[in-house]
């Protein structure tokens, strides 16, 4: 018997180019940053890989879904990218038993997937990695656009930045990031500055509903 769930936000992640590296360390890398994720962010069905280089999770919004998304991304970089469809409907529970899943957010989860795929493919819209289908009245439209901004960003930082950013987003201090990072504080400090991340992490967290 099936149970349809209440509104939901379905997440898609597909990792970006995944058959140019170590199929092994891929697979160990992608669980560990499942693990981290959820972790982070409560899901209401667990984030994990399923077929191929693919990883899904249901989550009680599309804030979560986004902050779920940026933290597996982050934790991914600079080794691997991930691109991402969140739809928002109902979830259709097809077998419990297997974790079987269907439903208007899956559905539409998969078709924001495919479009940021495609768009991706045309010129100058290279670094678009994140797309959201949300069909109810009121939505935010706004907030589908403005994630690829933060993809844009995103895309033109090195790897070092990278690993920066994402420990200002597991909420370390610059003391802490420096240290792992093995370089100074100013040094740090100036990655910060130069690359913009205060802004790019302010966009971050409030699109994924932290502030």
């Amino acid at each position: 018997m099936s149970d349809v769930k209440e509104i939901r936000a379905a997440l898609l992640g597909d990792v970006v180019s995944s058959r140019l590296g170590d199929r092994r360390d891929l697979h160990r890398a992608v669980l560990s940053a499942v693990d981290v994720t959820n972790a982070r962010v409560a899901p209401l069905d667990t984030l994990r890989p399923t077929v191929g280089d693919e990883v899904q999770g249901v989550y009680a919004d599309v804030t979560a879904a986004l902050a779920a998304s940026f933290t597996l991304r982050l934790h991914l970089a600079p080794e691997w990218d991930v691109r991402f469809g969140v739809g928002v409907g109902g979830v259709e529970v097809i077998d419990e038993s297997l974790g079987i899943q269907d439903g208007p957010a899956w559905w539409r989860a998969r078709e924001a997937l495919d479009w940021v795929r495609e768009l991706s493919e045309r010129p100058g819209h290279e670094s678009a990695r994140t797309a959201i289908r949300d069909p109810r009245p009121g939505a935010a439209a706004l907030m589908d656009a403005t994630v690829r901004l933060v993809d844009a960003h995103l895309a033109g930082l090195r790897p070092g930045t990278l690993r920066t950013l994402r420990g200002l987003w597991a909420g370390d201090d610059n003391a802490t990031v420096a240290a792992s990072e093995g370089i100074s504080e100013s040094a740090n400090s100036q990655r910060v500055r130069n690359n913009h991340l205060r802004p790019l992490l302010d966009a971050m967290e409030t699109l994924s509903g932290l502030r």
